[in-house]
């Protein structure tokens, strides 16, 4: 059953570790899962509540879900254990099973998984449809299915199957949209990305795609991927000198934090597509919005409007703050830095992967290197939540490992380190 972790499964007492990255509570949130089809998977727990950590069910939504599954996939197929340790491999094959085994029969993919591994069909939040936890699985697959090919042919072929399901329902659902654009708030925005104009989720997609035709020739999903990237350039205002700075908007006139993956995702498709005006305008957000947020202590979310031109910030949130708000980010910088060796990137990775020692406005770490906690939200100027749940752990180690790849953003990030 998925909620039967025992007191014995708990973290052991903290040990010194050297290195940044610790996965120690991430294996904690890790949790057999028996589907009926008889597949033995694995999914990693959403909540863990502090002060004991104690691991959460929520018994409307579930206590596991393919959008932190596909993620949790991600952190052990690009640690440097995946090579080395059979225990690492055997981990990352349990999360993708559970994500072909959450797949709908439409090619989507169903999100949360109820106590006693009942697959949630029906809650609004895991009905499988083109949305979020669908694209986040399509990337983790996509990612995936290259690097077991060897080491796991079956499961890898069980993967190819599952992708070509969901390249089918994009294919028939999303590639023959009609490119229209509409007006709202002063701003023209396109309606063909995913919600009409969600350049987040958009960018998550696009990510999957860029996997997927990396490794397929097909140029039906080619070419969406010249229409998705344009989609997400109309979003975006202001440059370098002139605010919001080259910021992404998240949807219609809203931008948000969480799930700001636009800049990275158009930095690969600019390679990809061999087409330097996608890298130019991730370059951009890089340049001018990502300053502005580290002077001006973060953001939550902003709504904006235009008029003549100009464009004016309606309202701002700054709390709270988490994890999946800062590491898309650093993945950013980080691919900036890669691309052009530009020190400067470094230093902008580096400094904004600080959030998470102690570099925000609280001056409170939200990782520990010691447990591999990363702390659910900064909440306010002077406190945090202490839960750690899956999201955060993740993106935090996500961020980590980049961080540690690169020694010119690791010089940064102890540097800007509180």
């Amino acid at each position: 059953m998925g909620c039967s972790k025992k007191d014995s499964d708990k973290p052991s007492p903290p040990a010194v570790v050297l290195s940044l990255v610790n996965y120690a509570h991430l294996d904690y949130l890790f949790t057999p899962v028996h589907f009926e089809s008889g597949i033995e998977a694995a999914g990693v727990y959403i909540y863990a509540e502090s002060p004991d950590y104690h691991l959460v069910a929520d018994a409307d939504e579930g206590f596991t879900c393919t959008d932190d599954v596909a993620r949790a996939a991600l952190v052990y197929l690009r640690s440097d254990s995946f090579s080395l340790k059979e225990d690492t491999r055997n981990k990352t094959y349990l999360l993708l099973s559970f994500l072909i085994e959450m797949q709908a029969s439409n090619g989507y993919f169903y999100n949360f998984l109820l106590p006693g591994d009942l697959i949630n069909k029906y809650h609004a939040n895991s009905v499988a449809g083109a949305n979020w936890w669908s694209w986040r699985c399509f990337e983790a697959l996509s990612e995936a299915a290259p690097m077991i090919r060897s080491s796991n042919p079956t499961l890898a072929t069980r993967i190819d199957n599952a992708i070509q399901k969901m390249v089918t329902n994009i294919k028939t659902d999303l590639v023959t949209q009609v490119q229209s654009t509409k007006e709202t708030n002063g701003f023209t925005v396109p309606e063909w990305l995913p919600l009409g104009s969600a350049s987040d989720q958009a960018a998550t997609l696009l990510l999957g795609l860029i996997n997927y035709c990396s490794h397929n020739e097909d140029a039906v999903i080619e070419n969406y991927i010249t229409t998705i990237a344009d989609g997400i350039a109309m979003m975006q205002q202001g440059d370098v000198d002139h605010f919001p700075y080259g910021c992404f908007m998240s949807w219609e006139n809203q931008w948000h934090a969480y799930g700001n993956e636009q800049a990275h995702a158009l930095l690969k498709a600019g390679q990809f597509l061999d087409d330097n005006k996608y890298v130019e305008f991730a370059m951009a957000e890089i340049n001018g919005f990502y300053p502005w947020l580290i002077e001006n202590g973060y953001k939550k979310a902003i709504t904006f409007n235009k008029e003549n031109s100009t464009v004016n910030m309606l309202s701002e949130q700054q709390f709270d703050q988490i994890a999946y708000g800062v590491t898309p980010m650093v993945l950013a910088a980080a691919e900036a830095y890669r691309l052009t060796s530009d020190e400067k990137y470094a230093e902008i990775a580096g400094r904004i992967a600080a959030w998470y020692a102690g570099a925000n406005t609280a001056g409170l770490l939200m990782y520990s290197k010691d447990t591999g906690r990363s702390y659910d939200a900064l909440t306010s100027p002077s406190s945090v939540n202490n839960n750690s749940g899956a999201e955060s752990t993740i993106e935090a180690l996500l961020c980590l490992q980049i961080v540690e790849k690169y020694p010119s953003i690791k010089a940064a990030f102890n540097k800007y380190s509180k």
